[in-house]
């Protein structure tokens, strides 16, 4: 990464920063960092697949995080956790629950979709994309069937 090119955690920060000042960020959707590759084989496996070998994020998605709904019901993820999310999910628990892949630090879940159709620079292409954060309210949520841990 050169010096003109600002860092994942900037991108995030100047978007979220965008959303909070005007309500949305005309920032172009960017990778944060490549497909780890437990999400990769674990896809190859289970027959998913995976629209980028890099792992996408958008103004919207951002914007569809911190929506005044979520905010109400206290489900809204920190600034700093959305910022440190591109670093931080090699450490955190990966789940699949049949459509998308889920990341959790046991406090937040990250909502990650395998192929999901965005806009990028006026083409639509399909992705590896982040969706959504949300607080995790009930710590039983991954014990039930419903999720595959990878």
């Amino acid at each position: 990464m050169d010096a003109e090119t600002p860092s994942v955690e900037t991108l995030i920060a100047t978007v979220l920063s965008d959303i909070q000042q005007k309500g949305y960020s005309s920032i172009q959707p960017f990778d944060i960092g490549e497909v780890e590759e437990r999400m990769v084989l674990f896809a190859q496996a289970n027959g998913v697949t995976l629209g980028s070998d890099r792992l996408y994020i958008s103004a919207k998605q951002l914007q569809h995080c911190m929506r005044a709904s979520k905010d109400a019901k206290g489900l809204v993820v920190s600034r700093d956790e959305l910022i440190r999310f591109p670093k931080e999910r090699y450490q955190m628990d990966l789940y699949y629950d049949g459509e998308c892949f889920i990341y959790t630090n046991g406090v937040s879940k990250f909502i990650v979709h395998p192929n999901y159709k965005i806009k990028v620079s006026r083409e639509i292409v399909k992705l590896v994309n982040f969706i959504t954060a949300t607080r995790r309210t009930d710590k039983k949520e991954f014990n039930g069937r419903r999720y595959i841990k990878i």
